[in-house]
């Protein structure tokens, strides 16, 4: 659908304050989705976060409930999506350099060329570590 403005009612006044940057995300897990939702709002020219609290909102209350409990005794009617894979799928990965040499120097250098000190119980021992 061709929508150029949302508005979005949520229950979680933390969350809404987030994402209107009153409020900052601290924790790594909200930080990835935030950094989420800011980038799907570029897609809006017009985008409003609207708090309401869980007490006036007694359907979205229930559907919160009704998702923390199990499902095996639910109606049949009643259909649920588990959401298997979180909308956020980047992995974050820091690069670890150590200066040459170090203590894994003759094991890398064994994995992969094949060479081994030329003592025979270093050898050994070099061969037991790579493994």
């Amino acid at each position: 659908m061709p929508a150029r403005r949302i508005k979005a009612h949520v229950d979680t006044l933390l969350v809404a304050n987030q994402v209107k940057g009153e409020y900052e995300a601290k924790v790594a897990k909200m930080i990835q989705y935030l950094k989420k939702t800011k980038e799907l709002l570029q897609n809006f020219d017009k985008a409003e976060f609207i708090h309401i609290s869980r007490s006036l909102n007694k359907k979205v209350d229930s559907l919160s409930k009704l998702a923390s409990v199990a499902f095996d005794h639910l109606v049949k009617n009643v259909k649920v999506e588990t959401i298997k894979h979180p909308s956020i799928l980047e992995e974050m990965v820091a690069g670890v350099e150590a200066p040459e040499p170090c203590w894994m120097t003759p094991i890398l250098r064994y994995l992969k060329e094949g060479i081994v000190p030329e003592d025979r119980e270093e050898a050994r021992r070099l061969r037991i570590l790579a493994l």
